[in-house]
């Protein structure tokens, strides 16, 4: 089951008509429910949660987290990858964006680039 947990009305009711076997949450712990879902479609909510420790406590039960984010410069995309949270979605999307992401999932090299110029790592090894 896909859970879609956004801040944004609209775009919740379109992900859940778009995906098969999808459901809206309306609080947190919901999310954290014993097999309550497989993946989680996520924007960052401001005072709803301690952001980290929630995708940690997802991240513990082998939940897939869709991560959509404002850019690749806010805080919460460092949390994501050491989380090994690699389906990141940034500024504007459209919903063909996330169904392509829920169908496929992104490995390391899709993000490689965000985590270079995150940790300033040079590209080639001298």
């Amino acid at each position: 089951m896909t859970i879609i947990y956004t801040e944004n009305d609209d775009l919740n009711e379109e992900l859940e008509k778009n995906i098969e076997n999808a459901r809206i949450a309306f609080y947190t712990k919901y999310l954290l429910e014993e097999k309550a879902a497989d993946i989680v479609i996520l924007t960052v909510q401001d005072n709803k949660f301690e952001f980290e420790k929630f995708l940690f406590e997802l991240r513990k039960k082998n939940i897939r987290v869709i991560l959509l984010l404002e850019n690749e410069n806010v805080k919460e995309v460092e949390i994501a990858i050491r989380l090994g949270i690699y389906d990141l979605i940034f500024g504007t999307f459209s919903i063909s964006d996330v169904l392509k992401l829920v169908k496929n999932a992104n490995n390391f090299s899709d993000i490689a680039g965000i985590y270079q110029n995150l940790y300033k790592i040079q590209e080639e090894i001298d």
